[in-house]
């Protein structure tokens, strides 16, 4: 029997590792929409969730290499990559729920986590919690003695004016301490959107419990109510409730939680793991309402959060107000964007639809053909594990001006925005 020597096998790992690699770069660039067009009616809107784009290609690239190879040949803790998460106060809750996709194992390429400052010579990566950042020299002195060769990835799923509310630390004293960043601006190293929309022949690539169909309304469309909105925070910048006052003035909007004289359910942060297609408020909503208001508290660059997806599951049709480019997340003519508007304007529209069942449809057309996200407050991590095992994300970087990068790059390039 004839032995392959170590040299032959490791030039052949090396040549799978660069084939992956290449097939998954393919699949973001030219492989971004599958050839599969004759899965849908010819009148299906031509669309793809330029969110949630990076994490798409690599389930699509899991599937054409059935066995995909490791791209890195070893990490530091084995087989696959590990990632440290620090924050303090820790919010042990709070991340255990964020881990799930990672823990469960669900994600394209594998990884695993820790919460315990300890291992951090044995991670390949340490993930810092914005929110968790008590003070530039705090953050180096918990984590001294610093690697190099090890890189810090700033994480925040909240937008510039509240990712820190806790320290309130000035961002622009955390210059040259980031190699990386995860959120949910498409411009960040590890993208985390906080929900998706995908095409039905493509919604098998993911998770069962990320792609429930979404429901089609067995009611009286001319029984149901206007407009519905679930809002808690009533101090945001975003301006929305003011704009909700005055649309209020025009046609009626029922508001559940702490801003409204309605109430439901309970509190549906990422820690509750909550499912949206289970809510009994959520299932409520969708028999009763035509319109549900996605309205943001924040105005900054890509920021659209689950106050839209949550919803996206029952047959209404949302109006939004952000500053997200909306077009790049959903299909056209799934939506209305409240900022092209006046709140009489609005108002207007709003009932020229509701008595126009044919018109009205038209918002809901696309959901014979695309799938939304029913992965509820988590926001996936698994863009995480696709990228640490990426040899390119070990190459050294530095984000020297984080005041530049995260805050002024996050106003809206229209000037529209409200993010500083």
């Amino acid at each position: 029997m004839k032995y392959i020597s170590s040299k032959a096998v490791y030039l052949l790992a090396s040549i799978l590792s660069i084939s992956f690699l290449l097939s998954f770069v393919l699949n973001s660039i030219s492989g971004s929409r599958w050839k599969s067009r004759e899965f849908f009616h010819s009148d299906s809107p031509e669309f793809e969730d330029e969110y949630f784009l990076p994490l798409m290609a690599a389930f699509r690239s899991a599937v054409n290499l059935s066995s995909p190879p490791t791209p890195r040949l070893s990490f530091r803790s084995g087989k696959v990559p590990r990632f440290l998460v620090w924050g303090e106060p820790f919010m042990n809750a709070f991340w255990s729920a964020q881990v799930g996709h990672v823990a469960d194992g669900v994600c394209p390429l594998p990884c695993t986590f820790t919460f315990n400052v300890s291992e951090m010579s044995s991670v390949d990566a340490v993930v810092v919690h914005m929110r968790g950042i008590p003070s530039r020299e705090l953050l180096l002195k918990k984590l001294s003695p610093r690697d190099p060769t090890q890189p810090w990835i700033l994480s925040t799923f909240e937008a510039p004016p509240r990712a820190n509310s806790i320290h309130h630390t000035d961002y622009r004293t955390l210059d040259g301490i980031f190699n990386r960043t995860m959120l949910y601006r498409r411009d960040a190293d590890v993208v985390v959107p906080h929900g998706f929309i995908v095409r039905r022949d493509e919604a098998k690539l993911l998770p069962k419990s990320w792609r429930v169909p979404p429901l089609q309304h067995p009611g009286n469309f001319h029984a149901r109510d206007m407009v519905v909105a679930f809002i808690s925070n009533c101090n945001a910048q975003s301006g929305r409730l003011e704009y909700i006052r005055e649309l209020q003035k025009h046609i009626p909007i029922d508001i559940y939680g702490a801003c409204g004289e309605w109430k439901c359910g309970h509190s549906m942060y990422v820690e509750h793991r909550y499912d949206p297609t289970k809510e009994s408020c959520f299932i409520n909503a969708g028999e009763r309402y035509l319109f549900y208001l996605a309205f943001e508290n924040s105005l900054c660059t890509d920021y659209v959060t689950e106050k839209l997806y949550n919803l996206m599951y029952y047959p209404m049709v949302p109006v939004v107000l952000g500053a997200a480019n909306y077009s790049a997340a959903m299909p056209p003519n799934s939506y209305i964007d409240a900022r092209q508007y006046t709140p009489r304007e609005l108002a207007t529209k709003l009932k020229v639809l509701a008595k126009n069942r044919q018109e009205y449809q038209r918002y809901l057309a696309w959901r014979q053909y695309y799938q939304p996200s029913t992965i509820g407050g988590q926001p996936s991590l698994c863009h995480l594990c696709v990228r640490l095992h990426d040899p390119e994300f070990y190459k050294h970087k530095v984000i020297e001006d984080f005041y530049e990068w995260f805050v002024v790059k996050s106003e809206p390039a229209d000037g529209r925005g409200l993010c500083i």
